[in-house]
């Protein structure tokens, strides 16, 4: 009974190590797949895995104090859908909550890409193909963008515009099925 018991919980963490753990990725990029959980922590370091599961996350500042990744965010601001593998290790200050993402098309309007929070985001499942003029409209804000390839491990374009940045023309984006 005991040599058996053993097994099963052997088995369950070796089927937890190597096969869960690798089952974040674009292809299974998805709602009902989403293996992220809720919750609402305070400054700390994190391990992914052992303080919150693996998964896709919109995280969202609950204060004004937040920092995630060393970078400051407003108070109620949202990162959408930032990936979270296991073993990873990050430092976040203030209190943010941690929530499952929902993936939903964005949505389009009068031509015009209306995305609701910045985050991560799939080309061709929930941004459409094709060729996007990046402008800035006030000084007001930062812009960061990284355009990786289907693996997530190339970045094929970058672009960044600091506060206060004055930006002189806008920058045509190709979008390609697949990209991130």
């Amino acid at each position: 009974m005991t040599v058996t018991l053993l097994l099963l919980v052997g088995g369950f963490l070796i089927y937890k190590v190597f096969f869960v753990s690798s089952a974040i990725s674009v292809d299974n990029r998805n709602t009902e797949n989403n293996t992220a959980s809720y919750k609402v922590l305070e400054s700390q370091n994190i391990i992914v895995g052992k303080d919150i599961d693996q998964g896709y996350y919109d995280i969202k500042s609950l204060d004004s104090e937040a920092e995630f990744f060393g970078n400051k965010m407003h108070k109620n601001a949202v990162l959408h859908a930032k990936p979270s593998y296991i073993n990873e290790n990050f430092s976040i200050k203030g209190k943010i909550e941690f929530k499952s993402s929902e993936f939903e098309k964005v949505v389009k309007k009068n031509e015009k890409i209306i995305m609701k929070d910045p985050g991560h985001y799939v080309v061709g499942t929930e941004i459409p193909a094709g060729n996007y003029l990046l402008s800035k409209t006030t000084d007001k804000i930062r812009v960061f963008v990284d355009i990786k390839d289907e693996t997530q491990t190339e970045s094929l374009q970058t672009i960044q515009w600091e506060t206060d940045e004055k930006v002189k023309k806008p920058i045509v984006l190709e979008l390609k099925r697949g990209s991130t």
